[in-house]
């Protein structure tokens, strides 16, 4: 479903992103009025497309510090939303994808 809104809106592969993400393990996508969001047994990322690039948010039980995080909130004790921006294809890397599997497994 990802891919589609990826190619069309973005220069991104979403199909790299999904891909990504079911290395973790199954992954739902829900699509919601103005994102999708990825899903374990709880929510723990979605994307907002924009017109050039995408709006990745990922919620964690701690915070990140890294300049590639736009910003951080804390949603509960111990439970943050991370927003990054993902420009091209080759932001989906090493560093994100460790990110997004502490995520996807803090959602079981």
């Amino acid at each position: 479903m990802i891919h589609v809104y990826f190619v069309d809106k973005t220069k991104l592969s979403g199909r790299r992103l999904v891909d990504e993400l079911n290395k973790l393990g199954p992954v739902q996508e829900i699509k919601k009025a103005f994102s999708i969001s990825f899903e374990n047994r709880r929510p723990f990322a979605s994307v907002l497309i924009r017109n050039r690039s995408i709006k990745l948010v990922l919620r964690t039980q701690h915070r990140i510090a890294n300049q590639r995080i736009l910003s951080i909130d804390c949603v509960a004790d111990k439970s943050f939303d991370h927003t990054v921006v993902l420009d091209s294809k080759y932001d989906i890397d090493v560093e994100l994808m460790k990110w997004l599997g502490e995520a996807y497994h803090s959602s079981k």
